[in-house]
């Protein structure tokens, strides 16, 4: 999976003017640190009030997956992020080291269901998402582009 932002005129991908990466033991206590890393990493590109915050939401989103579905060995197991910044938005890349999953119907969860709403929130909340599921992981793109 590319890191960067489609460009709306051309249709073609942006590379990162930089990246920054990081990585997180698989445990919940790490998610908060991770989410200000990003949520910095987006506002030096002026990311702000309800782009960043659905971003956010869908970056806790995927690392709360990560986290809790991605590493069964809890702190031995790394979660893994990439935040490249674009111009015209901002990439966040997600991979753990679990066992993957496919794109079933617990990708759209019943409505009254009380868990399993992750995937369904990181697509609509995200102005790209995509996941890759392989041995060794799973990794989650999710892109927020900046208001023309």
């Amino acid at each position: 999976m590319e890191l960067g932002v489609v460009e709306r005129e051309t249709g073609k991908r942006e590379e990162p003017l930089w990246v920054h990466r990081f990585d997180i033991p698989g445990v919940a206590g790490a998610i908060p640190e991770a989410r200000r890393r990003i949520s910095a990493a987006a506002a030096s590109l002026g990311l702000e009030g309800t782009a960043l915050f659905e971003l956010l939401f869908a970056v806790g989103e995927a690392l709360t997956n990560a986290v809790k579905h991605g590493s069964p060995r809890g702190e031995l197991d790394r979660v893994y992020v990439a935040v490249g910044v674009c111009s015209g938005g901002v990439a966040v890349q997600i991979s753990d080291q679990g066992q993957g999953f496919a794109d079933t119907p617990a990708c759209h969860p019943d409505a009254m269901a009380s868990t399993g709403r992750g995937i369904p929130f990181m697509r609509s909340l995200s102005d790209e998402f995509r996941f890759d599921c392989a041995e060794g992981g799973t990794r989650v793109l999710l892109v927020k582009l900046l208001d023309e």
